[in-house]
């Protein structure tokens, strides 16, 4: 049996063809090298970024606090890539929201995925509902209410260290081309980031929505969301217990086109998008492979999304482009 080739493959082979016939005809135009860099080769960075407009509500033992400390990790390759994510020096950022428990080192494997593609990506680690939040994060369900707000001061910063001489990120990250990516109750956090009157934040030009709780959005966040929006990726598991593919189609059959749906066959709710020193689920590399043609179709206006799909399709997994 001969196994097709999928996109992310057929891709880094049009690149090695490309690099090859460059040797061969003695080619040393530096505008013409591809840049490459290897998942073990990302940076990585923590910051902590403290809000002090706003509190973090007590929570059990915690006795609360007049200002909001959100821990980041950050993940962009040495330099600059050519790749649809870079325009020159500047390249499109992804904000990565974690779930209920979650955790921004259990992102590392899909940062890099998307890194090495050329984003930019950060992480916060939401005060009260990430898996080491003082208190326990089980009693601090309600405060998803304020973290749209934490990932749009995140951006302030992040945009901020762009325009600064002295950092690491300066003139990295292209403020036109932001995404957000949110999993589980992280994705009704992008939701409402991106579409609830309340908390709406008109940088995020793509949203990515991995297992997303959005039959939470209205009783949390004060009405419904908009079906209006920006160009929408969806991504479930089949065999999710905790957001089934049920529980997701009202969101997806509302919002507005552009929008692209993919279920993952056999996919749980966890491990579609995180990753464990114990587990890495190889549908971890499905998300990130529709992802990234996802966002460079939004980005660059580079799409391979058919093709992407094509692949998943063959493997039995559901695609509804729109």
């Amino acid at each position: 049996m001969i196994k097709r080739a999928t996109a992310a493959q057929r891709r880094l082979m049009a690149i090695v063809l490309t690099v090859c016939l460059a040797a061969a005809c003695g080619s040393d135009d530096s505008d013409n090298a591809i840049d490459e860099v290897a998942l073990e080769d990302i940076e990585t960075e923590s910051r902590t970024f403290v809000d002090r407009s706003r509190p973090t509500r007590p929570n059990g033992t915690f006795p609360g606090s007049d200002e909001r400390t959100i821990a980041t990790r950050i993940w962009f390759a040495p330099e600059p890539l050519d790749r649809p994510a870079c325009r020159g020096q500047r390249c499109a950022l992804v904000v990565l929201a974690h779930g209920f428990g979650g955790s921004t080192a259990r992102f590392d494997a899909i940062a890099r995925r998307l890194a090495v593609a050329g984003y930019v990506v950060a992480a916060p680690a939401f005060p009260l509902t990430n898996q080491n939040a003082p208190g326990g994060h089980l009693t601090a369900f309600g405060d998803v209410v304020s973290q749209p707000a934490d990932l749009s001061f995140v951006l302030d910063r992040l945009l901020e260290a762009n325009e600064n001489r002295d950092d690491v990120l300066h003139e990295r990250i292209d403020s036109e081309r932001v995404a957000a990516l949110g999993h589980s109750l992280g994705g009704a956090t992008v939701i409402a980031a991106s579409r609830s009157d309340c908390c709406r934040d008109d940088r995020v030009g793509a949203t990515l929505l991995v297992a997303p709780a959005s039959f939470i959005v209205a009783g949390s966040f004060g009405g419904p969301y908009a079906t209006d929006g920006p160009p929408t990726l969806t991504v479930v598991g089949s065999a999710d217990p905790l957001v089934s593919p049920a529980s997701v189609a009202p969101f997806v059959t509302a919002i507005e086109p552009p929008k692209i749906y993919l279920e993952l066959q056999g996919g749980d709710h966890v491990f579609i998008i995180e990753a464990t020193e114990e587990v890495l689920d190889p549908l971890l590399d499905r998300t990130a492979d529709m992802s990234i043609a996802f966002l460079d179709r939004s980005f660059a206006g580079v799409d391979a999304v058919a093709e992407v799909a094509a692949d998943l399709r063959a493997e039995g997994h559901t695609v509804v482009i729109d």
